[in-house]
């Protein structure tokens, strides 16, 4: 039998390899992504060139498919397992002309057209030109995150349109602050701009999904000046500020972010990574989405109120000692759920000597032997971030995203046997949260100040 020796070379590489984490290339990450003040987390699943991502999505929308990235394939994959149906999506392969600032350009060369190619034309008479500029800095700064050794870089993306674009009409800047490491295996090309037209409501109703803003018989053409040294890679910790529109008041203004809460090495199944046997492909993307179950959704509203009812209050006998308020629910603003908010101010009126019932009218209040009433009503309730109207329409669809708002109101106590006023509180400020939890945040500092009164 003959006997192999390896060299202490290969022996060394060997060791190399089975040693280093990056051979292996499969991770497992938690990310979570905060967009105006509204978060939400994902779950990232990377092998090779592939990754998979759970959860997430845009402002709480989408957060029900699953996307897979396979940068070898030049692809995205969107999965819904609901409905066990898929997308797939292309990378963007728009007309671009990218010039580099910082590289001596070539001299032009005449096109050679074979007699089985047509040289591409640019209709400009069915769009307009986008030019953007991207500049990459990197700072120099170097850390230890998760075992990688991560770059600190910034970028700064400009686009302004012709007045005869399509793809948009705003100018826009974008500005990065992140942290980066290298996934050798996971190499996708980074998008300059955005792949797709911004979005737009399908008819303008509340709570409506929106759709991509495309027009098939227009197309831009794309010109982006590129300077700067440096690169970015997988992002690990990313800021990215948003600009849009003129300047001063005209200007819209929002930040985003995401970042990595774990990341640990994991040995991950290949088809975590495929369209999954015996899924039917959809026709576009819209057909993928869920729509919103109205009923289910009150299914879920009236279990919160079962978990929040204050203990049961025995309203046919009233205890001697005892005061008690008849609560009515809450109006001003049909953002809000009264019957919620009106079990959540029962809940904190009552305790020790004060018991609260809920009430829906003032003779309700005198059958009852109400002490007194208490009316709550909203005057303002505001989403605090840039861009409240579309956030508001998006809050209508999906009603479990959170945010920050700019609440106001007023709660009034009055004495049933005579109707006078026996206390008067005002609530203004921010509040955060899904808005049914900030409103009810803004009502306890109120009720705080009413029980004073009373004490």
């Amino acid at each position: 039998m003959k006997k192999f020796l390896l060299s202490p070379a290969a022996i060394l590489i060997a060791l190399v390899f089975i040693s280093n984490p990056a051979s292996a290339q499969q991770y497992k990450l938690k990310q979570v992504s905060n967009m105006m003040g509204m978060k939400t987390e994902s779950t990232i699943y990377v092998k090779g060139s592939r990754k998979r991502t759970e959860g997430g999505g845009i402002m709480g929308m989408g957060a029900d498919l699953v996307t897979i990235q396979q940068c070898d394939l030049q692809r995205y994959i969107k999965i819904n397992d609901k409905k066990k149906m898929y997308f797939i999506e292309p990378f963007a392969k728009e007309n671009e002309e990218v010039i580099d600032e910082d590289v001596t350009p070539a001299p032009k060369l005449k096109p050679v057209v074979t007699p089985k190619e047509k040289p591409v034309v640019v209709d400009t008479k069915k769009g307009g030109t986008i030019t953007a500029s991207y500049s990459i800095n990197d700072t120099g700064d170097r850390k230890k995150i998760y075992g990688f050794t991560a770059r600190h870089v910034w970028t700064v993306r400009r686009m302004m349109p012709s007045p005869d674009a399509c793809t948009m009409k705003d100018s826009m800047m974008i500005k990065t602050d992140g942290w980066y490491i290298d996934l050798p295996q996971f190499n996708c090309p980074v998008q300059y701009r955005p792949a797709r037209p911004p979005m737009r409501p399908q008819s303008g109703r509340p709570g409506e999904r929106p759709v991509p803003n495309e027009k098939p018989d227009c197309m831009d053409h794309f010109i982006t000046h590129r300077s700067g040294k440096g690169k970015l890679g997988f992002p690990l910790s990313e800021t990215t500020t948003m600009k849009m529109g003129g300047t001063g008041a005209k200007m819209n203004e929002f930040e985003t972010s995401i970042e990595t809460l774990d990341f640990s090495m994991a040995k991950l199944d290949s088809m975590l990574f495929e369209i999954p046997p015996g899924y039917t492909e959809a026709k576009d993307e819209a057909e993928l989405q869920d729509k919103m179950d109205m009923n289910d959704m009150i299914r879920n509203a009236m279990n919160k109120a079962k978990e929040n009812m204050p203990p049961v209050v025995n309203i046919e006998m009233k205890k001697a000692n005892v005061i008690r308020i008849g609560v009515y629910a809450p109006t001003g603003d049909d953002q809000v759920q009264p019957f919620l908010l009106q079990q959540h101010i029962v809940s904190t009126l009552t305790g020790g000597t004060i018991e609260a019932i809920a009430i829906a009218s003032e003779e309700e209040a005198g059958k009852f032997k109400c002490d007194y009433t208490l009316t709550t009503a909203f005057t303002k309730l505001k989403s605090a971030n840039k861009l409240g109207g579309i956030l508001k329409a998006i809050k209508n669809a999906d009603p479990n995203v959170t945010g920050s708002y700019n609440i106001q109101a007023s709660l009034v106590l009055k004495a049933l046997a005579d109707g006078s006023e026996k206390a008067k509180q005002k609530v203004d400020g921010k509040y955060e949260g899904k808005v049914d939890d900030a409103a009810g945040k803004a009502l306890d500092e109120g009720c705080t100040e009413v029980l004073k009164v009373l004490k």
